[in-house]
């Protein structure tokens, strides 16, 4: 793989990882949504709608750690390429401020972030679907 066809791959990552990030954020308003337009149905209804919002939040959180986690071994193989002399790959890391041949990984905090967040969503999900009052 050449300098250029790994910097057009890292940026179509990006721009992947950036369209789920704003598909999380209008899937999280479309749930709350249809929560509450079902609202009045059956507990059956609502389960089985909760049950498809679920699946969804996991399908997002699936497909975003899959596009975290190609994009952070693109930069771990950019890094090497640096060390191998590519003048590319060295000015790429030096704006990014990585030493070239160090292994770029996801910061420990991006992990704890996107679990915390995917059950924050699952329990509100099962929350609204199911248990709240949405007349008070």
């Amino acid at each position: 793989m050449t300098d250029v066809e790994l910097l057009v791959s890292l940026q179509a990552n990006r721009a992947i990882f950036v369209d789920y990030v704003i598909v999380q954020t209008l899937m999280a308003a479309v749930i709350v949504y249809v929560a509450y337009m079902f609202r009045n149905f059956s507990q059956l209804i609502r389960a089985s709608a909760m049950i498809g919002a679920i699946i969804s939040i996991l399908s997002v959180t699936f497909f975003v750690t899959g596009v975290q986690m190609v994009f952070f071994s693109s930069a771990s193989l950019m890094s090497e390429m640096a060390a191998n002399g590519s003048d590319l790959a060295n000015n790429f890391m030096n704006t990014i401020g990585q030493t070239a041949g160090d292994p770029v990984s996801q910061p420990t905090w991006l992990t704890i972030f996107g679990v915390i967040q995917t059950l924050i969503n699952l329990a509100l999900t099962v929350y609204m679907y199911m248990f709240a009052k949405w007349d008070s």
